[in-house]
């Protein structure tokens, strides 16, 4: 047998048994990749926002909060970044607010709200930025249902999950420091 049909021969055994780089089936569904997809300019509004407070900020416990969620969300992103990457899939969304309209519409900070922050007087920028962040924040957990609902991948749904815990009790520490 001539080399270049053991070549052949051997791949095509490969790929019916699964080993190839195709995979037999899919680990992710629509639900996966659009909620990775809308969480990620989410994050990156929500790094936006966690620079803001971490060269503004009067009060430490706000710096040390925003700290701390710019940790958390670069993470996130790199590991939501790397599976649309990994699965093929393009990691922005459709930027058509109608597209989105099925599904609750996209959960954001409206440009307006960000640019208020940025414009707040250094005496209320730590109670702008709490109330800000705590709707932001509300937004992500909202977005996860999407995920837990409808999702088909254990790793994003896991994802979902610590979003979705993790930022339940960001909110209310966050209303605890504006009280």
């Amino acid at each position: 047998m001539n080399p270049q049909r053991i070549v052949l021969l051997v791949t095509a055994v490969l790929l019916l048994a699964g080993c190839g780089s195709a995979p037999a089936k899919a680990d992710y569904n629509a639900a996966d990749v659009m909620f990775l997809q809308m969480m990620l300019p989410l994050h990156a509004q929500g790094l936006e926002l966690t620079g803001l407070a971490k060269e503004r900020a009067v009060n430490p416990a706000v710096r040390d909060v925003a700290e701390e969620l710019d940790s958390v969300q670069r993470k996130e992103s790199e590991t939501m970044t790397g599976w649309l990457t990994a699965w093929g899939q393009p990691t922005a969304m459709n930027a058509d607010p109608g597209a989105h309209e099925h599904h609750g519409g996209l959960h954001q900070t409206s440009p307006a709200e960000i640019a208020a922050l940025k414009s707040a007087p250094d005496t209320e920028f730590d109670t702008t930025f709490l109330n800000l962040m705590t709707g932001h924040l509300h937004n992500s957990v909202e977005l996860t249902k999407t995920e837990l609902d409808g999702g088909g991948n254990a790793r994003a749904k896991e994802l979902a999950t610590t979003i979705r815990e993790s930022r339940s009790k960001e909110i209310s520490r966050l209303l605890g420091l504006v009280g």
